[in-house]
């Protein structure tokens, strides 16, 4: 039975003409100018392992807000789920952030514990006058 190896958000991920998983800006925290905001475009990266080359997954995406609501973007569209060889890329679009705080975003496979990705989303306060040395 497949199970998720890791996990991890980024900026954008792809295979190249060679075949290889190229994965840029992975997420740690996001910086956010001013809130509410929605997330324009973001990927999350799952590698699997235990893979059967009959076996059909089913592969379940929620990203979890930091009061613990399940949040979801406004259209069906906002979230593509492809697998490729060993490898599950979802594009997130819209994603609304409302609050600041740690997001979880979270991918299963079927009925198996999910896995989850933490990411603090905090405010950028720009300071209001320059600083003089």
């Amino acid at each position: 039975m497949a199970r998720i190896d890791w996990a991890l958000l980024c900026d954008l991920a792809f295979f190249d003409r060679q075949d290889r998983l190229c994965v840029v800006g992975i997420v740690r925290r996001l910086p956010a100018p001013r809130l509410p905001l929605a997330i324009s475009q973001m990927m999350l990266v799952a590698r699997l392992t235990d893979i059967r080359p009959v076996e059909e997954v089913g592969v379940s995406v929620a990203v979890v807000t930091p009061s613990g609501a399940l949040t979801t973007a406004n259209s069906t569209d906002c979230i593509v789920v492809e697998m490729a060889q060993e490898y599950v890329l979802i594009t997130l679009r819209g994603i609304p952030l409302k609050e600041e705080g740690v997001y979880r975003f979270r991918i299963a496979l079927g009925v198996q514990t999910p896995v989850f990705v933490d990411v603090p989303v905090l405010t950028a306060h720009a300071p209001l006058t320059a600083e003089l040395h």
